[in-house]
């Protein structure tokens, strides 16, 4: 095998494991960023739900003090 073919099949197995190093960094960060925004979505929830019963209460004691 000729020393060009050498370096030609040596650059290739660098380019190939190089990207699948970089696939694998792409998917780390793709997999905390995801589980990020789900703490978010459900710290955001949490606040809603409980504002939501406390207007909902406040409508009741209304409803009832109308009657």
């Amino acid at each position: 095998m000729k020393t060009s073919n050498k370096l030609l099949l040596g650059l290739l197995a660098v380019v190939i494991i190089g990207m699948i190093i970089f696939n694998i960094i792409l998917k780390k960060q793709y997999d905390s960023k995801q589980s990020t925004r789900n703490k978010i979505q459900v710290d955001i929830n949490t606040p809603a739900d409980s504002t939501t019963i406390t207007s909902d209460s406040i409508a009741m004691d209304e409803a009832i003090g109308n009657e």
